[in-house]
């Protein structure tokens, strides 16, 4: 199959989606205009070259210019306070070539009724002793990154197969590394949840469930939907002829798919690495350095930059 996983928008999809937020072509350059320079009098800030992703940052927060530069200020933040999540994005080192032969995630090229991308992750390999969750959690950061580039959408849904994952891997969840994730993706990528499909999911996954719905705020939280083996139901709210045929779908199969989404990966090497400098310098914010404990649930000022 040659369809890309991330198709281009049409001009009508933009235009849907910019709808949804009050916002068109003028408004769209007004605002990136403003948050351009705004970046230009932050000091701690590099300067974000691109503007069709400081546009992404506008839809992904409704709207709200002060949003947008919470979310924009937090993400170059995380890039400097948590390497170990949000640099080393090589697509040559032996860290992702493991990461993309253990787990999958890829968007589905084909946008929702309301223009909502759906997402999928699970795991290829059952094998525990291959599980590293801070690899997983880079590589679908990576992922976020791609789509920033280039997604358009109004929303995202998430569809999680639990299948392969074990009792062996349930003691490799870590309550503090999902709050940093979730920091990450929720905060700095601005992502906007729909729905989050849990499927597959056995008894022993409970606790991993759990943890999932204590760290994400509690609408989100809500929106989590569990279903085991039986996905009849499922089937009701995700059409199957969009879904990997692992899934009970027809879109091609898991491996397939996860091999055209490593070829995009692969492609954003150079960009990937051109980009690493590209991160806060906390000695020059004008309210003094970050200190990690606020941005990952303890008091701190910092927290004001969680987003809904």
């Amino acid at each position: 199959m040659s369809v890309d996983l991330l198709p281009p928008a049409t001009k009508e999809i933009k235009e849907r989606v910019r709808n949804q937020f009050g916002l068109n072509e003028q408004s769209i350059r007004e605002a990136v205009q403003m948050l351009r320079d705004w970046l230009e009098l932050q000091p701690h800030l590099p300067h974000e070259p691109d503007n069709e992703r400081l546009e992404r940052w506008i839809i992904r927060c409704k709207n709200s210019l002060e949003r947008a530069k919470k979310s924009i200020d937090l993400y170059f933040t995380m890039k400097s306070v948590t390497p170990d999540l949000m640099s080393n994005w090589d697509t040559t080192a032996q860290w992702f070539k493991n990461a993309t032969s253990v787990w999958y995630v890829f968007p589905l090229p084909e946008l929702n009724e309301n223009d909502e991308r759906i997402v999928c992750y699970g795991l290829q390999n059952g094998d525990p002793s291959l599980y590293n969750m801070d690899d997983f959690f880079r590589f679908t950061l990576m992922t976020a990154e791609i789509r920033l580039c280039e997604e358009y959408c109004s929303s995202d849904i998430y569809i999680v197969d639990f299948g392969k994952v074990t009792l062996a891997h349930v003691p490799k969840f870590s309550l503090p590394a999902l709050r940093k994730y979730e920091v990450c993706a929720m905060g700095g990528f601005s992502v906007r949840i729909k729905t989050i499909y849990i499927i597959n999911a056995a008894p022993h996954v409970e606790v991993v469930i759990a943890m999932l719905k204590t760290v994400f705020k509690s609408k989100i939280a809500a929106r989590i939907q569990v279903y085991g083996n039986d996905l009849t139901s499922f089937y009701d709210k995700i059409p199957r002829k969009i879904l990997p045929q692992e899934l009970g779908g027809e879109a091609g199969t898991v491996a397939e798919l996860t091999g055209r989404w490593t070829q995009k990966l692969e492609s954003y090497q150079k960009w990937f690495l051109e980009r690493e400098h590209l991160k806060s310098d906390e000695t020059k914010r004008p309210s003094g350095a970050t200190v990690t404990s606020d941005l990952f649930g303890f008091e701190g000022s910092f927290r004001k930059l969680t987003l809904d």
